[in-house]
């Protein structure tokens, strides 16, 4: 379906800015009897609005279809590197707010209860997820995280309520994947306490222009947070944003801590102001945006060639979802890239969605491969110094900025 308004402010001056073709869903990892099954593609497309700012994908495949219709595939406690961020981030919001140790903890969108985790460690107890895929919220309740199956609406705001009010409300990577903002900041405020606050992170948009991330852009990512845009939406539904940290964490992240009433920070203007000096909110920058993007395939098609016609052989090295973008865009499938590899069981043994490749254990890589393509460059370091004793030859694709 068309989104024809804007997500955030309901505007109708839309125009669309980012055009990466059709896509599958990039979360959606393939087991081979789905092999059988038409693959649905949709447009991916990005719009500006001219009232508010703020950027979105203007074709909406619904949540269910996203997050419960296929098994989930993505372990947030399978990544050494995801494990420490949440670490970093528990401690973050522990020396930010200075809480009592019983206070009620919700993580929105909790996976497998990986930040949770995190704050029991650090000896508070008193944690609730809420995660709408069903196996992965079983992974987490049977590792001793307590987890409400559902979206975060009014269903788990009233499961959460019988629990009491919340003290501190999170969400990691998944604000920007809820289709309506304002109702889950209603819905927030159904369980938050008047001295709560709401800590979340999301991908920042300035940080996905300047990098030419086109890869972080998918479906499952509705939102593309630009913080002139969110403040107001979140000033208009009685929150104020009184801290923002900017963050490397998936390929350039912000911190947004946030509570009922009061005024939005001094430093948030400061950072709009950035925002609107880049050109953040104009549409001429986009337009640089996608030639930067173009060149970028052009080049990985010409390098990849290059390596096949000399009688190369390219694995991917790790299954991400940004990777999926990243193939179905450049038009990477098999007859380049010889299988994918990855860490996660939820992932091993299935394919890549549209480029059908097929995802191996890290484990077995065979002795004739070449060239390894790497598709999580953000953790391009990580993985070069993992797989430094196989002799591969690296290729982590230059964003021209």
């Amino acid at each position: 379906m068309e989104i024809k308004n804007c997500r955030l402010c309901n505007s109708v001056r839309i125009s669309k800015v980012v055009d990466l073709g059709f896509h599958p869903l990039a979360d959606t990892f393939l087991p081979e009897t789905l092999l059988h099954e038409a693959e649905v593609w949709y447009p991916l497309q990005l719009g500006l609005c001219q009232s508010c700012g703020h950027v979105f994908t203007v074709f909406s495949v619904s949540a269910e279809d996203r997050y419960q219709k296929n098994e989930y595939s993505y372990d947030s406690s399978n990544s050494c590197v995801s494990i420490e961020h949440f670490k970093e981030f528990a401690e973050a919001v522990i020396k930010e707010v200075k809480f009592p140790t019983k206070s009620l903890i919700v993580d929105i969108g909790s996976n497998v209860g990986t930040l949770l985790t995190h704050f029991k460690k650090f000896g508070y107890d008193n944690v609730l997820g809420v995660e709408p895929s069903k196996n992965i919220a079983k992974i987490a309740v049977d590792s001793g995280v307590p987890t409400i199956n559902e979206f975060f609406g009014l269903k788990a705001a009233a499961e959460i309520n019988s629990l009491g009010s919340v003290k501190v409300l999170l969400s990691s990577n998944v604000v920007n994947h809820a289709d309506d903002l304002v109702g889950l900041l209603t819905t927030a405020r159904r369980v938050l306490s008047d001295s709560g606050i709401f800590v979340f992170e999301v991908p920042y948009l300035l940080d996905l222009v300047q990098g030419t991330a086109f890869d972080t852009i998918y479906h499952e990512h509705v939102h593309y947070y630009g913080i002139k845009p969110l403040a107001e939406c979140m000033h208009k539904q009685g929150f104020s944003i009184y801290k923002v940290e900017r963050l490397d964490y998936m390929c350039g992240s912000i911190r947004v801590f946030a509570r009922l009433g009061g005024d939005t920070a001094g430093a948030v203007s400061e950072l709009i102001q950035e925002e609107e000096a880049f050109g953040l909110y104009k549409k001429s920058t986009y337009e640089a945006f996608m030639e930067r993007v173009r060149k970028v395939k052009l080049a990985v098609n010409a390098h990849l060639s290059e390596i096949r016609l000399a009688g190369g052989k390219i694995i991917g090295i790790g299954a991400a979802t940004k990777g999926n973008t990243f193939l179905n865009y450049c038009r990477l499938d098999a007859d380049v890239i010889s299988y994918v590899t990855d860490s996660s069981p939820l992932k091993i043994g299935k394919l890549t969605p549209g480029s059908h490749i097929q995802i191996i254990s890290d484990n077995d890589i065979e002795n004739d491969v070449t060239h390894a393509l790497i598709l999580p460059w953000n953790i391009a370091a990580y993985l070069q110094k993992k797989l430094a004793h196989l002799g591969l030859k690296f290729y982590v694709p230059q964003i021209e900025k």
